[in-house]
């Protein structure tokens, strides 16, 4: 197994990855969500900051402004925090749509929809101890690890820069008064967000390509496993004889139904076995077998003969001999030949008869 491990050489087959699909597992970036997610954010800020400062400030006034009323006891403080979320998702609630949207129609972006019960079905393997452990030291926990101690490095760089240069500015609020603050803040916040939000662009697209390069490897396949998915797909080899030679006999059926109507004379055992019979006397050396079936077939034949006017003849012993021994477009065998001229003859006679009494009828 350690070695089918390592000879994985062959990209996954469209196959393989749709049945990954199935089961949840496609190649995302959780960076590209949250970059989204915070895209959303900063567009809200961007062009309702202004509204949601204002709204913060009024809620902040009327809570100092109450403040020697509260009581953070019992039932009054249950009270009080349910009417500060009701007010705090009031204000804030435009932030948290947008950014939950965003968040979902990036994943959506990346993989397509994709809905599987999968990922929560119980599994006892995850209970295992060794497999805990490879997970623990596996190359991508190490890479998310890096990833993770790199992109706070790199923010908590840019935000110290930025609140370095603006800490000028911000001691300056000292002399604004207080309806001020949220323009002076959000100003400066926008330019802070806005620089964020490129470093975390970066970050984004390279955790993108390292989780698609990382699920196609993990994806390879050996070549025993192509083969076992080619056998599992296409089936047992007895099987697909079986689906061919069922297939060929169909093939065989319409064509049987389909040349009845050629026919002079056709043969039945009466029920099981029905053999068509064609012969022209300029092109041909003896009758000829044109169509045969059993069973269901044979009743079909019978009716199609019937509905063209094609003689039907009962010759138990005449029709097992043709059908057993005599081909499709094959002549009957000599040792039939005084049995099939004289129902050919017969037939002839009776064709011949049946013109003699439609001609007049035609004359007239």
């Amino acid at each position: 197994m350690a070695e089918q491990e390592q000879n994985r050489s062959e990209p996954a087959t469209p196959y393989k990855l749709r049945e990954a699909r199935k089961r949840g597992q496609v190649a995302k970036s959780i960076e590209v969500n949250s970059f989204a997610a915070l895209c959303g954010a900063m567009g809200i800020l961007y062009f309702l900051g202004e509204r949601l400062g204002q709204g913060q400030l009024e809620l902040s006034a009327r809570l100092l402004g109450n403040a020697h009323r509260v009581v953070l006891e019992g039932p009054s403080a249950a009270a009080l925090f349910e009417m500060l979320a009701y007010d705090l998702i009031g204000i804030y609630w435009p932030i948290i749509a947008i950014a939950v949207t965003v968040a979902i129609a990036a994943n959506i972006f990346q993989t397509g929809p994709i809905f599987s019960f999968f990922p929560i079905k119980p599994d006892i393997q995850r209970l295992n101890p060794v497999q805990g452990l490879k997970r623990l030291f596996s190359k991508r926990l190490v890479f998310e690890a890096v990833k993770t101690l790199v992109k706070f490095t790199i923010l908590g760089v840019a935000v110290y820069q930025s609140i370095a240069t603006f800490l000028p500015k911000i001691l300056t609020l000292i002399d604004m008064p207080p309806q001020s603050y949220s323009h002076f803040l959000l100003t400066h916040g926008r330019q802070l967000m806005f620089h964020l939000l490129l470093l975390l662009l970066l970050v984004a697209l390279f955790d993108l390509a390292y989780n698609r390069w990382d699920f196609a490897q993990r994806m390879r396949m050996s070549r025993r496993e192509l083969k076992e998915e080619v056998k599992r797909r296409e089936g047992d080899p007895q099987i697909r004889a079986k689906l061919r030679q069922l297939q060929k006999e169909a093939v065989q059926r319409a064509k049987a139904l389909q040349r009845v109507p050629e026919a002079d004379v056709l043969i039945t055992n009466p029920q099981h076995l029905a053999v068509a019979l064609h012969y022209d006397g300029q092109t041909m050396m003896a009758p000829q077998v044109i169509a045969k079936g059993a069973g269901e077939l044979a009743l079909k034949m019978r009716q199609v003969a019937s509905r063209h006017h094609i003689p039907i003849v009962e010759n138990r012993t005449l029709a097992r001999k043709l059908f057993r021994h005599t081909g499709i477009d094959e002549d009957v065998p000599e040792e039939l030949y005084p049995v099939v001229a004289r129902l050919m003859s017969w037939v002839l006679l009776m064709r011949r008869r049946r013109d003699g009494v439609l001609l007049p009828e035609l004359s007239s």
